[in-house]
């Protein structure tokens, strides 16, 4: 078992980093979050409800209202920028060609790649696919945004202005957001609160200081 007595409450308009060692579980938090894996025991309550127990409308309905960053940003590499976000557009709502236009480059100029909208996947850094699955997520307007390991493979200087872009979207929207990471400087940019995860349980939340002045050798280890 990955996680053992694990509880933590997540506060609406907040960024929580859950920070933890390899193979400690804090990608399996967000996939049980999503409900890509159901857990053994225990609930995971999103907006009220217990997500295991939705019917199949309940759940699509709970999906929209809830949007997941994965690493590589997991773009559809066939289709252009311009498809990549017009797709969960199709499929959710059959908006028509005008509004999906509007909503792309709207999207686009959030995440500061209005220029990219017929671009391929594989011409863009790994620094533009990140923003340009980030638009994606967004142009749902979920409600809940999952990240998971958002600045892994980038240069510093990306990594600080993803971790901004991300801070940036939580405060214009009022977004609720659980941030995966093992870089300090995007916890120290995103973080609300942190929640260190050792053994299948949290030891430890609080905010940046809290957690960074912690006498516990396990938590000093990460800022050193």
């Amino acid at each position: 078992m990955i996680l053992k007595g694990v509880n933590l409450a997540v506060k609406k308009g907040e960024t929580i980093v859950v920070l933890g060692k390899s193979g400690s579980g804090k990608s399996v938090i967000l996939q049980c979050i999503i409900g890509l894996i159901k857990p053994d025991e225990g609930v995971i309550k999103v907006f009220g409800k217990d997500i295991n127990t939705l019917g199949e409308k309940e759940f699509l309905d709970f999906r929209k209202r809830t949007g997941f960053l994965f690493q590589s940003g997991a773009l559809y590499d066939s289709m252009s920028v311009r498809e990549n976000l017009e797709f969960p557009l199709k499929r959710h709502y059959g908006l028509e060609s005008k509004e999906l236009n509007s909503k792309v480059e709207n999207a686009l100029r959030e995440v500061g790649l209005a220029d990219a909208i017929d671009k391929m996947p594989s011409e863009l850094s790994g620094g533009m696919r990140k923003r340009i699955g980030l638009a994606r997520t967004l142009i749902l307007q979920p409600e809940i945004l999952l990240y998971d390991e958002p600045t892994t493979g980038l240069d510093p200087g990306t990594s600080r202005e993803i971790s901004g872009l991300i801070r940036g979207v939580q405060k214009e929207r009022g977004m609720t957001s659980v941030v995966i990471t093992h870089d300090m400087e995007c916890v120290r940019i995103t973080a609300d609160r942190i929640a260190v995860l050792k053994e299948g349980r949290f030891i430890k939340t609080g905010n940046y200081e809290e957690v960074k002045t912690d006498g516990d050798e396990f938590i000093k280890s990460f800022f050193e």
